[in-house]
């Protein structure tokens, strides 16, 4: 998780715009794939806190609007581990379905981490135990986590995951969902992605 701060629009604590150059900063934090961004002194004792909330903001939402996945990016001939493949696969599946949704199951939230470095067009919906590993990535950008009370078996994680996806809004029935989850291994260890239509 990486949340880019301190002076991001520093000239705001005394002036109602942002410069130019600030501006580029922000952009260019979220287009180098930073999950947040962090206002202090702008918000905190300048005098337009109002404004530089909204500029942030603004500029968060037309950055995200052209930010494409990172699937080209990384692009390389390196060995990679099965966690890593098996969620780098669900995101081109994603992207070439255009499935608005990724739903992932998991425990430390390392698996959601590893299809959110690939920046998908899909929102993920992150399925956890654990209070805080929900937590903790309300901070990674384009993850929503869910809070369950149990992932009894992977048929479970399919019914549950598909039930949530519609009662959340990030998918409709007939839409196409991509489901990330371990099946019989220790958790940590990501091995099987699958398709389904709602």
């Amino acid at each position: 998780m990486v949340i880019t701060a301190t002076q991001m629009l520093d000239s705001m604590i005394k002036n109602p715009r942002p410069t130019r150059a600030e501006a580029g900063d922000v952009a260019n934090a979220i287009l180098d794939g930073t999950d947040a961004v962090m206002l202090s002194g702008e918000s905190a004792k300048g005098k337009y806190p109002l404004e530089a909330v909204t500029i942030m903001a603004t500029i968060c939402e037309r950055t995200d609007r052209v930010m494409t996945s990172r699937l080209d990016f990384n692009n390389d001939n390196r060995k990679l581990r099965i966690t890593e493949a098996v969620c780098r696969g669900a995101v081109e599946t994603a992207e070439k379905l255009e499935a608005p949704l990724i739903v992932v199951a998991t425990q430390g939230g390392k698996s959601a981490r590893a299809v959110r470095k690939y920046f998908p067009d899909a929102t993920i919906l992150a399925l956890t135990t654990n209070e805080t590993t929900a937590r903790q990535l309300v901070l990674s950008k384009g993850v929503v986590p869910q809070l369950v009370e149990e992932i009894a078996s992977t048929d479970d994680f399919y019914h549950l995951g598909k039930d949530l996806a519609l009662k959340s809004g990030l998918a409709r029935k007939g839409d196409v969902v991509v489901m990330v989850s371990g099946a019989l291994v220790p958790s940590g260890t990501t091995n099987t992605a699958s398709v389904h239509v709602l």
